[in-house]
């Protein structure tokens, strides 16, 4: 299930997730949307510096490198952040720039919190401030007992953040898929997600950090230290212990990230012009999608105009039935490739389920689809292992980008509260299509049908006309995943 970006080693919660939509009754219908909905609302465009981070290492070796210059603030929003090597060394620089005095606030998602305290004890900093989005009260019984409270409040605690957000010193900021742990950026032994961060500058990031303030007085962030218990006794005992045990534990890792911020390259930025678009925390009350609508009103003119787009995104599932962006695309004879995951490369049990019913649907709309291959050897990657696909990203006409969190699906839609902003340069555009494919055939699969009509995946001289790695033993959770009628949800 997209929408919760499980961690791993996450396949067992996400089948434990299953019980949650299961109890719930599944899912809500679709909200209705005038078609003038958002049409009013008024955007602005700015001019940017745009660094598309070039690898997955040098992205996490880049937010230390800021955070270690950091003087005045430091604002960050995941959806995520793991107590694993790369997540607790994070958290261990923002300590040390709160030592020196730095301010930082950090927002997260409750959703994968639970009784965390090496998280509740770096809040007893006095220059940390950590809160938690739409938090739930079981703490202590795992995913059973968010199972069943998700049950009783589903209304309450379907809506999660899904922003991605790294703002220093008002300074610098970092947008792009990633959440914070050791799979998101390649050193993960167990699986890895491909994906892609920008750094930016300039007058974009003060529309950013109104956003944040926004949210940041919202009411609805809950400080940690309410929710998790902590003795706490100013030598942060449960983060240092931790900290200690992940650092001795995985030196190899540590040593590679040193070695990376010694050398990290200077940052080789492209001036452009962005316009951001934001979701409305009222989205919460009436479930309308405001994200969706704003971007889709944006950029309406490329999308009429386009003859050729690239649709990245981990999770393919349409609004009520219907690809409505990719059919007017190719109803206007757009040529149009759609990157996503295939079946057994997924990080979802849900979203295979509906993507088997859909993949010839696709086709059969003239779309060229490639495939993320579940065991991609992705060379940026520390750890070779099970590969995911997390890109979210749109290139049309290789002038216009997008770079932000959501999947452009129903969840990101509807119940999710998401950020994003379009890049107008075909420079950095063609850096992004660079990114994605360039030298990396062998990442994907192009998913194409033969003379008989029948589907079939090709890579090289490689042909499969079954489904790789995906095999029968999946057709019974998939038929029951299907049977739920979660696809809103997703």
């Amino acid at each position: 299930m997209q929408a919760f970006d499980m961690n791993l080693p996450g396949k067992r919660s996400f089948f434990l997730f299953a019980l949650i939509v299961l109890l719930s009754g599944c899912a809500a219908p679709y909200p209705r949307v005038s078609p003038d909905f958002q049409k009013e609302w008024q955007h602005q465009q700015y001019t940017a510096q745009a660094y598309l981070l070039p690898s997955a290492s040098i992205a996490f070796a880049e937010r230390l490198n800021l955070i270690q210059q950091a003087t005045q603030t430091i604002d960050i929003t995941y959806f995520s952040w793991n107590g694993d090597t790369l997540g607790l060394m994070l958290l261990n620089a923002l300590k040390e720039a709160a030592d020196r005095g730095v301010i930082v606030r950090i927002a997260l998602d409750d959703l994968l919190v639970f009784n965390e305290k090496w998280l509740a004890d770096i809040d007893s900093h006095e220059n940390i401030d950590i809160r938690l989005f739409n938090p739930f009260s079981s703490r202590k019984m795992g995913w059973m007992g968010r199972s069943i409270e998700f049950s009783i409040n589903q209304q309450q605690l379907d809506n999660r953040l899904h922003e991605k957000y790294f703002n220093v010193d008002q300074q610098f900021l970092i947008l792009g898929g990633r959440n914070i742990g050791d799979e998101y950026f390649g050193y993960s032994q167990t699986a890895n997600f491909f994906d892609l961060d920008v750094l930016f500058k300039g007058p974009l990031i003060t529309a950013f950090a109104n956003n944040y303030q926004r949210l940041w007085e919202s009411g609805l962030l809950t400080p940690i230290s309410t929710l998790i218990d902590v003795e706490s006794d100013g030598q942060f005992k449960y983060f240092k212990q931790r900290y200690q045990k992940t650092q001795e534990k995985n030196v190899a890792i540590v040593e590679d990230l040193a070695t990376t911020l010694a050398t990290l390259p200077v940052a080789q930025y492209t001036e452009v012009q962005v316009i951001p678009v934001f979701d409305s925390l009222n989205k919460l009350q009436d479930s309308q999608p405001y994200f969706r609508s704003r971007a889709e009103h944006i950029i309406a003119k490329e999308l009429s105009d386009a003859q050729h787009a690239i649709i990245s995104t981990p999770y393919i599932v349409p609004t009520d039935g219907e690809f409505v962006v990719l059919s007017q695309l190719t109803s206007n004879g757009a040529d149009v490739r759609l990157a996503t995951n295939s079946s057994a490369s997924n990080d979802s049990l849900f979203v295979p389920a509906y993507y088997e019913t859909h993949r010839e649907t696709l086709l059969d709309m003239g779309i060229n689809i490639v495939e993320y291959k579940d065991q991609a050897k992705n060379s940026d990657n520390f750890y070779h292992a099970d590969t995911y696909y997390h890109n979210k990203t749109i290139v049309l006409d290789s002038e216009v980008s997008y770079i932000g969190s959501s999947n452009f699906d129903p969840r990101s839609d509807f119940i999710n509260i998401e950020f994003g902003l379009f890049v107008y340069s075909e420079p950095f555009a063609l850096q992004i299509q660079d990114y994605l494919f360039n030298d990396k055939d062998e990442l994907y699969w192009r998913v194409l049908r033969n003379k008989s009509g029948q589907v079939e995946w090709h890579s090289g001289d490689e042909i499969h006309h079954q489904n790789p790695n995906y095999g029968g033993w999946h057709s019974l959770p998939d038929w029951f995943f299907r049977k739920m009628n979660a696809e809103s949800e997703l």
